[in-house]
């Protein structure tokens, strides 16, 4: 009975224990943390631990410190019409602020922001991505990055800069007792070389650049001129790369012009090392000016299905949800697109044209 009695008692004591572990525990931490983001121009949905906890800007209090799964998503207005994201580990500190600033692009290369965290301690550390960034302290250059220094406390300006990015500066403070953990991102910068080329049809510019992920990916290149544009004071129609491929930023707008004999504004992607455009390039920009109008083939557009709150889309037989529905389609699948409508979109499914909701769809 004794022994009995031993082995109840250890039994307990494990139970009381392990309740203290999963439910005060994590009482008391869920209440040490704070987490503030925002995000420029763009409101976007908030992610922890792949769970929706609001939009930007977003103010978490009394949230689990620890490692932290944060994931950013907003769709973009024309003339992209997509969605991007922004995902990445954050480190939550007991009495302590994070803060997330983040400027969406229309892909990561052009993106940029910066994340800062705390730790128990003093100084200021400095993590840069791209890396070997220059950082500049109150007007100072102290090294590159990855750097850490000790400035004095209270307010400074930081600035983070490389060959190629866009320079983002940033005010910070120092307080007492805290390391300031600064995560920096920089934007590719599209617009190297600017140059104006002789030309009467068109008016056109040589934007030339030598770093390799543009040249790489001359798509993402165009995505980066068309949201930056402003800042060199252009409007550009349409973009051409060295194997004559074009990019519009409204295809229908740019073929107006054509019709009625507008002169349209084009930027060459070329590289710094090259003097003239591509044989390629040379004969789209040809065709441009020889023709009313642009016929250039373009693959059928389509329509993606968004998630739902059920997991399927019903097809309906009209553009309105008092039509019966016709077929059931899933997240992910992607269906040619017949016709547009407001908020809906008619597509063909295994031979059967209906409707889905635009709610629950993109147009690709």
């Amino acid at each position: 009975m004794g022994r009995l009695k031993i082995i109840l008692s250890i039994l307990i004591t494990f139970g009381l224990l392990l309740l203290v572990w999963v439910y005060v525990i994590p009482f008391f931490n869920s209440g040490s943390s704070f987490l503030k983001i925002t995000t420029s121009k763009n409101k976007a949905n908030v992610y922890l631990d792949d769970k929706l906890v609001g939009k930007t800007p977003y103010l978490g209090e009394k949230l689990r410190s620890g490692e932290r799964d944060l994931l950013l998503e907003t769709k973009l207005p024309s003339p992209f019409n997509k969605r991007v994201s922004f995902a990445t580990n954050i480190t939550l500190i007991p009495q302590a602020l994070t803060a997330v600033n983040y400027e969406f692009g229309p892909n990561e290369m052009f993106s940029s922001g910066d994340i800062r965290s705390f730790r128990i301690g003093n100084g200021l550390t400095i993590i840069s991505n791209p890396g070997s960034s220059d950082i500049w302290l109150d007007g100072e250059n102290v090294g590159k990055s990855p750097v850490s220094i000790k400035p004095s406390r209270g307010i400074h300006k930081l600035k983070v800069s490389k060959n190629g990015f866009f320079t983002r500066e940033i005010e910070i403070n120092i307080e007492k007792e805290y390391r300031l953990i600064l995560e920096v991102y920089l934007s590719y910068n599209p617009f190297g070389e600017i140059i104006q080329l002789g030309e009467t049809a068109v008016e056109l510019y040589y934007l030339s650049s030598d770093n390799k992920p543009l040249l790489n990916s001359p798509s993402l290149w165009a995505e980066g001129v068309y949201h930056f544009e402003n800042k060199i004071e252009k409007d550009f129609d349409l973009l051409i790369d060295k194997e004559g491929k074009t990019y519009f930023k409204n295809k229908t707008a740019t073929e107006e012009k054509l019709k009625n004999s507008l002169q349209i504004i084009v930027g060459y992607l070329g590289a710094k090392k090259e003097t003239q455009l591509s044989t390629k390039a040379d004969a789209a920009l040809t065709n441009i000016k020889n023709q009313i109008g642009l016929k250039i083939e373009t693959p059928l557009s389509q329509v993606e299905i968004l998630p739902t709150p059920t997991g399927i889309l019903n097809v309906r037989s009209g553009p309105g949800l008092n039509y019966s529905a016709v077929a059931k389609v899933k997240p992910g699948e992607k269906y040619e697109l017949i016709e547009e409508k407001a908020d809906w979109f008619k597509i063909r499914v295994s031979g059967i044209e209906g409707w889905v909701s635009s709610q629950y769809a993109k147009k690709l």
